[in-house]
């Protein structure tokens, strides 16, 4: 898909983030010296953020200085749907595929305890971010979906997971009024919340904890120096014992991780308030984060102020895999994200749509993100999320800490953590076999969609990009 599917606007619909609308605040002011600290954090999305406040939640003491390129919750973590979730991979099912059980099950009881810790972060820190801890509603809108939902509960009772409940139509319909729905999934630990007031709660955090914060600074070199490891930002340096590479999807364009993801920009729509009317005619009383089993899947939640936030369908690899601001804008995907909305909901065929934007999400060749220590031991990263990175990026904090201090606490052991990565080949190669790759998934939703058997989720091509890396 070109870049010429960016357009003119969609009339009708702004293009401010809502959630940077409800989180307002002056960004902190750039780094403008030369200065050294014993970590150096890059980065000011959720793994940034997560890492430095384990840091300093391990040592007072420490010299923590993070840098951000923008402002804080600029990127992924103020953009995202706002789900707390367990998923690691496109599916359960696929997961103990890719990983086999055992690593599996590790990581699940990992990131779903960071599901809970969030939680309890926010309310022993006062952080407002309307976490509401409802569950994730898994939803079947074919029988090809049906069939995938049937082979996650099967992968949850292989690991002993009792948090995984098979429903009905009519079950899941009862929850949510929708009449597509032809059978679901209830899994207990997920939360939906606001991300960019969690984003700038935990910098408030980080201030009291003393962490230096500067924003406005992208970090413009990387390099070893005899002190250690000196990060350098149009304006100055930090020279610190350790440096932390927390950037997702903006790793692209560091050398050291550039061929360990690709950006891949989704996109989202958002309605006006509904009203009491319209709110009893779709139900929706336990506030579940919701999902189908498309391979680019529609994910919906309710805001705090009862709009819907629907997101998903369809994801862009541009072709110069670039970040851009340009790239937040895609019309077609806006368009086809209202169909699909008024399609789940034909009682709410009437409401206003308020806000649409975009942004980019890190992605893996397996599917899973990856973390490790780059050669010389002073740079540690974490990245490639793969657009579920909300309640994984704060297992991912725990990691780096780790990584950091040199401390077990079980998280190293995790499947994704200084494991045998698969490197994407450099462009142009690389953009050709991910977009073959995400032509090939949208193929088989398009075959769901129409109710034809598509088969399980991995297409030829991502098996033979899983074998040869």
């Amino acid at each position: 898909m070109g870049e010429s599917q960016g357009g003119c606007p969609v009339e009708g619909y702004g293009s401010a983030i809502y959630w940077l609308e409800t989180a307002p605040e002056v960004p902190n002011p750039p780094l403008t010296a030369d200065i050294k600290a014993d970590v150096c954090v890059v980065g000011g999305g959720f793994t940034g953020l997560w890492t430095s406040y384990e840091l300093k939640s391990a040592d007072p003491a420490m010299k923590l200085v993070l840098i951000e390129g923008d402002e804080i919750a600029h990127g992924a973590s103020g953009r995202n749907g706002g789900f707390a979730m367990t998923l690691l991979d496109m599916s359960l099912h696929h997961f103990v595929k890719n990983v086999g059980a055992d690593a599996a099950k590790a990581a699940h009881k990992a990131v779903a305890e960071s599901v809970e810790a969030i939680g309890r972060v926010c309310d022993e820190r006062e952080i407002d971010c309307d976490y509401t801890h409802g569950g994730l509603l898994v939803v079947a809108t074919n029988p090809a979906q049906q069939v995938r939902i049937e082979k996650d509960l099967e992968a949850a009772e292989e690991l002993g997971l009792r948090d995984f409940k098979a429903l009905t139509g009519d079950e899941a319909q009862g929850l949510v009024h929708s009449p597509t729905y032809q059978a679901g999934m209830l899994e207990e630990h997920c939360a939906v919340l606001n991300p960019a007031k969690l984003a700038r709660g935990l910098k408030r955090v980080l201030a009291e904890m003393a962490v230096e914060i500067y924003e406005g600074s992208p970090a413009t070199g990387l390099e070893e120096v005899s002190q250690g490891v000196k990060v350098s930002t149009p304006l100055g340096s930090v020279t610190a014992d350790q440096t932390v590479l927390a950037t997702n999807a903006w790793a692209s364009r560091l050398p050291a991780l550039s061929r360990k993801i690709v950006p891949l920009y989704t996109y989202i729509i958002l309605t006006e308030p509904l009203s009491d009317e319209q709110m009893d005619s779709i139900g929706w009383a336990g506030r579940h984060g919701i999902e189908d089993k498309r391979n680019y899947v529609h994910y919906y939640r309710l805001t705090a102020d009862n709009r819907i936030l629907w997101g998903g369908s369809d994801g862009v690899i541009y072709r110069d895999l670039g970040i851009k601001p340009r790239y937040d804008r895609n019309d077609a995907i806006f368009a086809k994200l209202e169909k699909t909305f008024k399609t789940t909901f034909p009682q709410l065929s009437e409401v206003g749509f308020s806000h649409r934007w975009g942004g980019p999400v890190a992605m893996t060749v397996r599917f899973i993100p990856v973390f490790g220590t780059l050669d010389g031991d002073r740079v540690h990263y974490g990245c490639g999320y793969n657009g579920h990175g909300v309640a994984p990026s704060h297992t991912g904090g725990r990691i780096l800490s780790d990584l950091v201090l040199e401390r077990d606490r079980g998280y190293g052991d995790l499947c994704f953590v200084n494991s045998k990565e698969l490197a994407f080949p450099k462009n142009p190669v690389s953009w050709i076999g991910a977009e073959l790759t995400r032509k090939a998934l949208l193929k088989q939703d398009r075959a769901m969609d129409s109710g034809k058997d598509a088969g399980d989720m991995d297409p030829p091509l991502l098996r033979l990009m899983s074998k040869l890396g």
